[in-house]
Parts: structure tokens; C-alpha cells; sequence
């Protein structure tokens, strides 16, 4: 991965969704920061054009960043005032 260092220039957060009980016995949705990185965004085109059954059409986004146990999917990354959705973890 040392080979990657060089290309990991982009600051991302990447948040998390919690749930938090309100005194009235509801439960509330809180996303917490997990941890701050440095990460290579880059464009992946447009969802259909890549693959049949997307989940969206919306544009899509490959983002890699150093071995993080703690990522997971659908936890969400916040970059350049964006928030993407995290929907494929992959180690290589």
C-alpha cells in the first residue's frame, strides 16, 4: 500500500449512525464521527452505465484510504461538503 501514499490527498470523515433514546422512550438517529483520514476520491461514472442493478443513478464515487477496520457499509463520508454513502468495502 506504500505505493498509494502519494495519491491519498483528499481529507474524508467518515460518520456513523447510532441511535439514541429520548426520556419519552423514542429513539432518535445520531451519526457520530468515527475518525478522519487522508483518501483518493475519484469519479466512477454514472450508476446505470456501470452496472444494471444500482441501487441509484446518481453519481458514484471509488474512495481508497488505508486498511480501516472500523468502515463498514452504509456508514456515510463527509468530503468537500459532500456526504457519500459507503455501499462496497473492498480489501486488496
Amino acid at each position: 500500500m506504500s505505493e498509494f501514499a502519494g495519491l491519498l490527498r483528499e481529507r474524508i470523515e467518515v460518520w456513523n449512525r447510532g441511535a439514541e433514546r429520548l426520556p419519552t422512550g423514542l429513539s432518535t438517529e445520531r451519526w457520530t464521527m468515527l475518525f478522519r483520514c487522508l483518501a483518493q476520491v475519484r469519479s466512477d461514472g454514472i450508476g446505470p452505465q456501470l452496472e444494471g442493478m444500482t441501487l441509484s443513478a446518481q453519481q458514484r464515487f471509488r474512495i481508497v484510504l488505508r486498511v480501516r477496520t472500523e468502515l463498514m457499509i452504509d456508514q456515510r463520508i463527509h468530503w468537500r461538503g459532500r456526504w457519500l454513502v459507503v455501499r462496497q468495502v473492498a480489501v486488496e
